[in-house]
């Protein structure tokens, strides 16, 4: 955590708008044509246009961490010359940031995917990339359309995903699946309705005198390892082992890929990143230094979004827009888990409410009791056009080329606009032909 952070990799580089740049990416350009399997690797740096926060920037969450760290010790014990020098260069880096950047503040479950995000979406839907390799745990590619083990694999989880690990089924969840009551290294959620599998008779949530031996937890918690023990969630936490199946994924793809394209990154953490270099080549893209720059193939210091307008531009490619989510294992609001924080089942509210607008269907919040016998709803009236949850419309970037391609992404709070598109994976729960929502706009219709 902010171990990991080096204060001399935090001060970020950007060479976009010179003559170097253009000529980067009309390099990379040709290189994606040329390659007969690319692949995208990515970190929490992607996601930062979609208001979420990353984790070793100037503000990051890590190195706050370490500056609070390092304040605290000032007070407490002092520090020595080099922490003195470290904690300076830290916070000078972080009020720059702060002063030209917003505060990343927006809810992981209410963000949507950013620009580069459905830049990469279409490129893997035209077959000019052919697989996404990420550490992020916020669900964004696949609200971009991206299919689970066959465009991407998600390294360090993903808060949707329930997993069965006896038959190995990810549930798609329409909420944050991991409760945070929950001990850090319990990853137990519950019974698999496919198999039947279900955690063992000795489980206690709680580690008690035993230790974590190679990810099993010897059924008194579901460790990442454990198999035959219900399901849980794949969110993998400082120490623990990766789940073998993404594991795998990664290096199956990685190790087929002549190019492989890194955005968003530091490449801090050594367990992965031996990833993108079992590539023919390696593309990075980061406004940090990392530590694998002296081994690229081609070092861009730029934010993703410009890099990957560029490429699109280049290549030709409209951007596809966003398109409804509809997780394939929703549950309705009535049945979500009761150990569920109300943050996110509020957030799961949002979500509906969000797909239903974006479907066309009436501006509703629906709250159905478990038998489906009583409902309330609820007009909305304060939405402007062209808004969404009361974001103002689209505002133009000024950013040279590209402004024209991220002008339609770009919103105050860092969000995106959902575009009305069929989603391939329809769902029973949250879109029609649910007879269930059929029935509720005639009732609504009926009864007005």
């Amino acid at each position: 955590m902010s171990w990991t952070v080096d204060a001399s990799r935090v001060h970020e580089f950007d060479e976009t708008g010179s003559a170097g740049f253009e000529h980067k990416l009309d390099t990379l350009t040709q290189w994606m044509r040329e390659s007969q399997y690319t692949v995208l690797f990515t970190g929490a740096g992607i996601s930062t246009a979609s208001g979420i926060g990353d984790y070793r920037g100037p503000t990051g969450a890590w190195t706050k961490r370490r500056i609070r760290k390092l304040n605290q010790q000032q007070v407490s014990t002092g520090l020595t010359i080099a922490e003195t020098r470290e904690l300076a260069l830290l916070q000078r880096e972080a009020n720059i940031k702060a002063a030209t950047a917003p505060p990343k503040a927006l809810s992981k479950m209410d963000a949507q995917p950013s620009l580069t995000h459905m830049a990469q979406a279409t490129l893997v839907r035209h077959s000019l990339a052919h697989f996404i390799v990420t550490m992020n745990l916020d669900g964004l590619y696949r609200k971009a359309g991206m299919i689970d083990h066959t465009q991407v694999c998600y390294l360090h989880g993903d808060m949707y995903i329930e997993r069965c690990t006896s038959c190995g089924y990810d549930f798609e969840r329409n909420y944050h699946v991991r409760p945070r009551s929950r001990h850090i290294n319990d990853h137990k959620i519950g019974v698999c309705s496919k198999c039947g599998s279900k955690p063992p008779s000795n489980y206690r949530g709680t580690p008690g005198t035993r230790k974590m031996v190679d990810g099993c937890w010897g059924g008194v918690m579901v460790g990442t390892k454990d198999s035959d023990c219900g399901t849980k969630d794949t969110q993998i936490n400082f120490g623990e082992l990766l789940d073998e199946r993404d594991w795998n994924d990664a290096e199956e793809h990685c190790g087929k890929a002549d190019l492989c394209i890194v955005a968003g990154t530091s490449m801090s953490l050594g367990h992965v990143t031996h990833f993108p270099f079992m590539a023919k080549r390696v593309a990075i893209i980061n406004l940090q230094p990392t530590k694998s720059d002296e081994r690229a193939d081609l070092r861009v210091w730029a934010p993703c979004d410009l890099v990957f307008a560029g490429l699109m531009r280049r290549l030709e490619l409209e951007i596809d827009p966003i398109p409804v989510w509809q997780p394939r294992d929703g549950v309705t609001l009535a049945d979500l888990p009761e150990e569920l924080e109300d943050e996110y089942k509020a957030a799961a509210a949002r979500l509906q409410e969000r797909t239903f607008l974006a479907l066309g269907a009436p501006s509703l919040s629906t709250v159905v009791d478990a038998n489906f016998k009583t409902m309330r709803a609820t007009r909305h009236s304060s939405l402007e056009p062209g808004t969404l949850d009361g974001l103002p419309p689209a505002k133009r970037l000024q950013t040279g080329d590209e402004q024209q391609t991220l002008s339609r992404w770009a919103t105050p709070a860092g969000d995106s606009i959902i575009q009305p598109v069929e989603s391939t994976c329809p769902s029973p729960i949250l879109g029609p032909p649910s007879p269930l929502l059929w029935w509720c706009w005639w009732w609504l219709l009926a009864g007005r």
